[in-house]
């Protein structure tokens, strides 16, 4: 019903018309602060006070409270607006002025009034001209793994001195999606350790190795060669098992290229899930295993041939890790001293050295060693 019309309102059932007509606008500005519903709160009730400038010098706070407590039935926690015009009578009161005049004071606002801060501007902040390393390049992505997979593929971490002078060196393999770096040789390295699959598994190698200590904590890829069916990648990845359990095959969807942008990494973990034999079941065969890539290759929008090739080319699971540097002290045995150049305490060669009283000399002596 329109506010302004004698009509009675269904908002407000308990007002005679003629009193709806007089307060006009004051029944609006009550609906706004009720939130869609036909009472009011305490705490919407002392935010209309003092939105509407009720409160003050004779009228304060506290006085509000006791008001609305006052007002509201027993065990209710809202006000109807009948109970609304009894607190403004109260309010009139304590001002010493006519309730009529409370009421213009209320119908004259426009409604709840909001508060907030806005942010001050910072350049370096909307100015995405002045980003600087890896936001200047959008950042890493968790899943388009086609572009960027790891912060080492947008940044330049090839040798240089204390002046950010580079260093002339071997250049290094490009990275990989799979995050890796491929091992390479570096003047005055140590042998690099690569590793060159055999049918069946994976054969051990290593380079020769040049003179100069090692690296310090160089990076070293041990990648698979490429397979001939699916059923031997199976293989590789599950060490000849029969079956492949959730951290095996989200390792052959990461290693043999399967995620990507429209495939990720969660997609992969919901076809593992769909292709189960059941919801208890924890690892897949070698069918469920064919039926999973034939839904990746779906969600890849492309025929299962096309994923097949590019898993055959990678073959297997890649390993990456550091190898330690040179340590003088410890691989050249003959600058061991002590206990450790008589080869140690042992706990089962008895016979040989069991206490350390048997490799050291506990005969007399005076206080500057000296033997008596």
């Amino acid at each position: 019903a329109n506010l302004l019309s004698p009509e009675p309102s269904t908002f407000l059932p308990s007002l005679p018309p003629h009193s709806l007509y007089k307060m006009g606008d004051c029944a609006a500005v009550f609906e706004s602060y009720c939130a869609g519903q036909k009472t009011l709160d305490g705490k919407s009730f002392a935010k209309l006070c003092k939105d509407t400038k009720i409160i003050d010098s004779k009228v304060t706070a506290t006085d509000v409270d006791l008001a609305f407590a006052k007002v509201k039935d027993k065990n209710e926690r809202r006000v109807t607006y009948a109970q609304f015009e009894e607190a403004l009578k109260i309010f009139a009161t304590k001002k010493g002025k006519g309730v009529d005049d409370i009421k213009a004071k209320v119908a004259a606002s426009k409604g709840p009034v909001l508060h907030g801060t806005v942010a001050e501007a910072n350049k370096f902040h909307d100015d995405k001209s002045l980003y600087t390393g890896v936001h200047a390049k959008g950042g890493p992505s968790t899943i388009d793994t086609d572009k960027v997979s790891d912060i080492s593929q947008i940044m330049d971490r090839s040798d240089a001195d204390v002046r950010g002078v580079k260093k002339e060196s071997a250049p290094a393999a490009a990275h990989k999606v799979s995050g890796t770096v491929a091992p390479v040789a570096r003047a005055g390295s140590g042998a690099a350790i690569t590793k060159t699959p055999s049918s069946g598994g994976i054969t051990k190698t290593a380079s020769s190795a040049s003179t100069g200590s090692a690296k310090s904590g160089s990076s070293k890829t041990l990648v698979s060669a490429s397979a001939g069916t699916l059923k031997e990648v199976f293989s590789n990845f599950t060490a000849g098992g029969a079956e492949m359990d959730g951290r095996v095959w989200a390792k052959f969807a990461k290693d043999c290229g399967v995620i990507n942008k429209k495939c990720t990494s969660s997609d992969i973990d919901l076809i593992f899930a769909k292709v189960k034999l059941n919801s208890a079941a924890r690892k897949i065969s070698y069918q469920q295993f064919m039926d999973g890539l034939k839904q990746c290759a779906a969600k890849r929008g492309e025929d299962m041939a096309t994923l097949e090739a590019a898993i055959l080319a990678k073959g297997g699971p890649s390993f990456s890790g550091t190898v330690a540097e040179a340590n003088k002290f410890h691989d050249d045995k003959s600058l061991y001293t002590g206990v450790h150049a008589k080869g140690g305490p042992s706990t089962i060669d008895t016979d040989k050295v069991s206490d350390i009283s048997q490799i050291t000399d506990r005969s007399d002596a005076d206080v500057r060693g000296v033997k008596k």
